[in-house]
């Protein structure tokens, strides 16, 4: 795997979890743990699914990122 995709994959993942900071403790609990299972799940696709997988999650950060 690349260096740059393993620092990208890395850095969608912190800024996703610093997200989370904002939410109520409940909501956050829940959010990072299906984040930390997506990401987990993920990790041994092929190079297809896993573009289309980082695609999807910078756009759920994106929009959370604005809404917040």
């Amino acid at each position: 795997m690349p260096a740059g995709h393993v620092s990208r994959v890395r850095a969608l993942y912190r800024r996703i979890l610093l997200l989370h900071r904002g939410l109520p403790p409940d909501l956050k609990a829940l959010g990072d743990q299906y984040v930390k299972d997506e990401f987990r799940r993920h990790k041994t696709v092929g190079s297809d699914e896993a573009q289309r997988f980082l695609q999807e999650w910078e756009g759920v950060s994106t929009h959370v990122d604005a809404c917040v």
